[in-house]
């Protein structure tokens, strides 16, 4: 099976996941961030924390506002503090933990928990294999959305979505979440020899006009959105 390079969510992994740490002579704690709204924000907090003295790992997730890290005993929380204030984030609450919560252990949820109720979103797969066909539909432009739950910018064009479908009934996600909590795990599901073979990377876009008929591929999700607004618009041009 070909793998499908590790792009840019390679790079921004480590802002999202990290496996279970433990040093000798350290503790844990968990962080209270103020300011991150985005799903870039991730690694940005996580560079920070980094840069405070006597942090030496940490987990962050932008989903939860927080951080889990792992520092000397004696971690001094102004210094903390002060690299978060340095990269625009704020440090409103911290507390020592045996260990680190769950969703801040190295494993973040799929990009669409949360985000998809009310909405006409369904997770088709989770790295089994899939029939596609089965699940574009007649009436509805179908976004087919491989992502990983590692991939930040996964979670990114999630929410960009949420709003769009809010306002669109008529498109619906059908979404690929590749099991795994790495990209070389995930890359090894049997849906990515299926379906991804010759895909850079995730996220990755098929969009389908009602009936079926492919519209477009590709990566970037606000382009996804703009070729559906131009596809309804030439047919609702034609039926005049």
């Amino acid at each position: 099976m070909k793998r499908i390079p590790m792009i840019a969510c390679l790079a921004l992994l480590l802002g999202l996941a990290l496996p279970g740490f433990a040093l000798a002579g350290s503790s844990k704690h968990v962080i209270t961030v103020d300011g991150m709204t985005c799903g870039g924000c991730s690694s940005k907090v996580r560079d920070a924390l980094l840069d405070a003295k006597g942090v030496s790992a940490a987990v962050v997730s932008h989903l939860q506002e927080k951080a889990c890290i792992e520092a000397e005993a004696d971690l001094d929380f102004a210094g903390v503090g002060a690299a978060l204030k340095l990269a625009t984030y704020e440090m409103t609450a911290h507390e020592a933990v045996a260990e680190c919560p769950e969703g801040l252990r190295g494993k973040l949820p799929d990009p669409w928990d949360d985000r998809a109720e009310g909405l006409d979103v369904l997770i088709v797969s989770h790295g089994e294999e899939v029939d596609l066909k089965a699940h574009r539909l007649a009436d509805k432009y179908t976004i087919i959305d491989f992502g990983a739950p590692w991939c930040e910018p996964c979670h990114v064009a999630a929410e960009k979505l949420v709003p769009y479908l809010q306002q669109h009934p008529d498109v619906a996600v059908r979404a690929v979440s590749l099991g795994g909590e790495d990209p070389t795990t995930s890359y090894e599901q049997p849906v990515v020899a299926q379906h991804l073979q010759y895909v850079k990377g995730v996220p990755w876009f098929i969009v389908h006009a009602p009936g079926g008929r492919v519209l477009h591929k590709g990566m970037e999700v606000d382009k996804v959105m703009t070729v559906i607004d131009k596809h309804r618009k030439k047919m609702a041009g034609k039926k005049r």
